[in-house]
C-alpha cells in the first residue's frame, strides 16, 4: 500500500492486486479509515479493477489508520499491511 498527494484533508491511496499478493483474484476492495484510537470513520468500496481511490474529508494535522482489504469471489477477506498517515497542518490564503 502507498500512501501519496498528502494534504491538510485528504489522500491518494493505492494498493498492489490481490492476485499479485495472495494468487486470488479480488471481487472488491474495501478501504477503511479509522481514527488513530482504531474508531472506524469511514469505508470506502472499490471495484475488482480498481487499485487506487482519493480519501476526503479529513481534519488537518490528525493521525489516521487505514486498511486496505481485497475480497475474492467467496467472501473470504485478504488484509494489507496497515498504515498509519498524518495529514498536513492546512495553511491560510492570504488575499491581498
Amino acid at each position: 500500500m502507498t500512501v501519496f498527494n498528502l494534504s491538510s484533508t485528504s489522500f491518494n491511496v493505492h494498493w498492489t492486486k490481490l492476485d499479485k499478493v495472495v494468487n486470488r483474484f479480488a471481487k472488491f476492495y474495501i478501504v477503511e479509515i479509522k481514527s488513530f484510537q482504531g474508531t472506524i470513520l469511514t469505508v470506502e468500496t472499490v471495484p475488482e479493477n480498481g487499485t487506487s481511490t482519493i480519501i476526503k474529508g479529513l481534519g488537518p494535522s490528525t493521525k489516521y489508520r487505514v486498511v486496505v482489504f481485497g475480497v475474492d469471489s467467496i467472501g473470504q477477506p485478504y488484509k494489507s499491511l496497515e498504515a498509519t498517515i498524518t495529514t498536513t497542518t492546512g495553511r491560510r490564503q492570504w488575499n491581498y
